[in-house]
């Protein structure tokens, strides 16, 4: 099975804020352990410890728990951690992402819409064009969004999407984790950050890293939607 981790970044009913974002990445089950021992090395590497939960915005700014640590540990645990991406795409990491600018309608569901829908459609390709039977999890941090989400989901599956596109290729609705327990959520919260730091700030120290990383077939870009 593979499944879709994913987070989001920015809020769209905060008047400050441009963009919103939902984003993550596919991996085959099987490859879980090994996405969380890489993490959990890079941060033993950077700062001696692999308790600490990664969690892209407060390393970045130095705050909480990651007030302690010097700037360039803080900043080469999450630029290591993207080059782990960047380097395990596209046979570990498959990326998806959604951006989507806060004066458009009804963003949330047109966020959560376009990320199940690609992957929902990389499922498909998949079976269609691999002969590889695919089906898919979406697996979500949690938020106040979970029922929200889940109801979606099942109208998705039987009476189609916000595009009249029914999700056939998902084994159920969506679940949700702590992101304090899942490394697979944090690395899902470190892409939709880096996403959101491009296009809300035009800062691409982090997007550069995995902007190639997104699902694609023939140089033709599905893994990424973008509303400006």
């Amino acid at each position: 099975m593979y499944l879709l981790y994913a987070d989001d970044s920015g809020v769209s009913s905060d008047p400050n804020v441009k963009y919103s974002v939902l984003a993550g990445f596919s991996t085959f089950e099987n490859q879980t352990f090994w996405i969380q021992k890489a993490v959990d090395e890079i941060m033993l590497k950077h700062i001696g410890r692999s308790d600490l939960e990664l969690h892209a915005s407060p390393i970045r700014s130095g705050k909480g728990v990651w007030r302690g640590f010097p700037k360039d540990k803080r900043e080469a645990i999450l630029k290591d951690t993207l080059n782990y991406i960047k380097e395990n795409y596209p046979r570990q990491f498959i990326l998806f992402g959604a951006v989507i600018n806060n004066s458009a309608e009804d963003v949330p569901e047109e966020l959560f819409s376009q990320l199940t829908s690609r992957f929902d459609k990389y499922l498909k390709r998949k079976f269609l064009k691999h002969d590889e039977s695919a089906r898919g999890l979406a697996i979500f941090d949690k938020s106040k969004m979970e029922n929200q989400y889940q109801n979606w989901s099942k109208i998705y599956q039987t009476l189609g999407n916000r595009l009249n596109e029914k999700l056939n290729n998902f084994a159920e609705v969506p679940l949700f984790l702590d992101s304090s327990i899942s490394r697979s959520i944090q690395v899902a919260d470190l892409i939709a950050f880096s996403l959101f730091r491009n296009f809300e700030y035009g800062d691409d120290s982090y997007y550069s890293i995995i902007q190639n990383c997104f699902d694609k077939e023939n140089n033709r870009l599905h893994g990424l939607y973008v509303v400006d």
